[in-house]
């Protein structure tokens, strides 16, 4: 109760400011200007006093912020009484974000997808690529085992040394994208492929491999697709073949193309491939043709009393929050016009739409965060099964 009090004061006076700042300057700069100079007291001499930080990032302060300056009021002021009713609540259905306090909980304003280059995920592990020729070189025997260390940077420095002193060498250049990758420099690894890989080896089966493996990082699944489907053409190893298979199994199960997926997933029994990463790859994916998902349609039709769009969608800590915050909004106008003090009315009943609204809102995106994260708990699975 202590924090729903907080809430409601916290966007009473939040929007209180941006309302004296719309009215003294017709400029949109001036209301943002408003809510920043709020925003920042707030966080400055209120914050602290509070003896809790926010569970979520952005805070609840700065996703209000940031609402005010990109959005327009009306939107804004949505967002941020969205936000309020859904704070610390349900948080199953979130991202995590690693901030240098902690985890918190992803939520944007107005985003539908968490933005990935702020989702927490765990180190991935990178090894090097070894053809089956025994090594007698030094130099690339030193670059394997500092890849497998994980010295990613400096096994870059010794590939550097190593094409400078000698022609193009294929098994080097796999190496140096396997480096690039696990550094996340993948524009950089796609230019190195464009211009630096020779026109006799751009259709390598494992350099497209790693291609592919680099266009899925970047979300660009269709590309990735595009040179998997090269590479099965092009590799006669089965092993190579193998992996090329899970990865494209991966990639239509990112497009939500389950049904290609499991056919991909399927063709691994005929080839060297791991007979229970194969079955349960097949059972991940019948799990996930199988998923019962939430109407976002239906999530805000229910919201009509307000609470129960979120209770469809299992955030029930969400929706007593949306049910009570409204109640009192409710009950407030009604007190107000009542003793006929319409001034009063009229600001409670502007929150008192707000906040209505908002429940409507937020119920339908409620549904879209619980289904995609039913999609993406399949999604993780595959992932780590496979680990391109």
């Amino acid at each position: 109760m202590y924090r729903y009090l907080v809430s409601v004061s916290e966007t009473l006076l939040l929007c209180l400011i941006c309302l004296s700042g719309s009215a003294q300057s017709k400029t949109s700069s001036s209301s943002q200007t408003s809510a920043s100079d709020y925003i920042g007291f707030y966080q400055k001499f209120i914050s602290g006093i509070r003896g809790q930080e926010c569970p979520m990032y952005p805070s609840c302060s700065n996703f209000a912020l940031s609402a005010f300056k990109e959005k327009n009021f009306a939107e804004a002021f949505v967002l941020t009484s969205d936000r309020l009713m859904r704070c610390g609540h349900d948080l199953g259905d979130y991202d995590l974000t690693a901030r240098p306090t902690g985890f918190k909980y992803l939520d944007v304003p107005g985003a539908d997808n968490s933005p990935k280059n702020l989702r927490y995920s765990s180190q991935q592990p990178y090894f090097a690529y070894a053809d089956t020729v025994r090594d007698i070189n030094t130099s690339l025997l030193f670059i394997k085992s500092l890849i497998n260390n994980n010295y990613y940077e400096q096994a870059i420095l010794e590939i550097k040394r190593v094409q400078f002193n000698q022609p193009f060498n294929n098994e080097v250049f796999i190496n140096e994208l396997i480096c690039l990758k696990a550094l996340n420099e993948y524009e950089k690894a796609i230019f190195a492929y464009e211009t630096q890989c020779p026109v006799l080896y751009k259709n390598d089966p494992e350099i497209l491999y790693q291609l592919a493996t680099i266009y899925y990082k970047l979300d660009n699944f269709n590309k990735a697709n595009t040179i998997v489907s090269a590479g099965l053409i092009t590799t006669r190893d089965e092993n190579q073949k193998a992996r090329l298979y899970a990865l494209q199994g991966l990639i239509y199960a990112n497009l939500y193309n389950w049904a290609s997926a499991k056919q991909s997933f399927t063709q691994l029994k005929s080839l060297p491939y791991r007979a229970d990463v194969t079955e349960s790859n097949i059972r991940l994916v019948q799990k996930a043709q199988e998923l019962k998902f939430k109407s976002p349609a239906k999530a805000s039709l229910l919201s009509i009393i307000p609470g129960l769009g979120y209770a469809y969608t299992g955030h029930t800590q969400t929706a007593v929050s949306s049910f009570l915050l409204n109640g009192v909004f409710a009950y407030a106008t009604y007190s107000s016009i009542k003793k006929k003090n319409y001034g009063l009315a009229s600001l409670t009943g502007l929150f008192s739409v707000s906040f209505y609204i908002a429940n409507i809102y937020g119920s339908g995106q409620s549904a879209k965060r619980h289904n995609e994260q039913k999609r993406k708990a399949v999604i993780n699975n595959l992932f780590y099964n496979i680990n391109p």
